[in-house]
């Protein structure tokens, strides 16, 4: 399932569900090209969730802190600056005082909806050739991004 268009009928996802996990983030428009290119290269990608301008792709517990380490190996050093961002699993956050919700919505609220639903297990991990080759669509993605290039078919 290719995901283009709009992410209307998309079902809501639980902040926890974004938040409990480790995750590389990129800007929609690079993480969508990375899905399209996934799908033509019938790849898996894991759990994906978009959220506002930014795309998640959700990764099992404790993988984050090695992706730098990944992409250098892979040729994508940090000096790149290709705006791909690995976050691991955020604490548990305290919960909005009572009337809060009158206020608008902070960036960090802002919907979030499944591009790839979560399945029976979590995201990619340490173990899986298929993080290696997710991590490396993304990089090129985001490279041909920067350098004003059309998504790799």
């Amino acid at each position: 399932m290719t995901v283009l268009s709009g992410l209307a009928g998309f079902c809501p996802v639980p902040l926890t569900a974004l938040l409990d996990s480790d995750r590389v983030e990129v800007r929609r428009p690079v993480g969508l090209a990375s899905l399209a290119r996934l799908d033509r290269l019938r790849r898996p990608s894991g759990p994906v969730v978009a959220r506002g301008d930014r795309i998640a792709f959700l990764l099992a517990p404790d993988t984050a802190e090695a992706v730098p380490e990944l992409l250098h190996w892979l040729g994508w050093g940090a000096e790149l600056a290709l705006g791909l961002t690995a976050r691991a699993a955020e604490p548990a956050r305290v919960p909005r005082p009572r009337g809060a919700e009158n206020t608008p919505p902070r960036p960090e609220d802002r919907p979030t909806v499944w591009l790839r639903p979560a399945g029976r297990g979590t995201g990619l991990d340490l173990r899986s050739p298929d993080l290696l080759r997710l991590l490396d669509c993304l990089a090129d993605a985001c490279a041909r991004d920067l350098m004003g290039l059309a998504p790799a078919r």
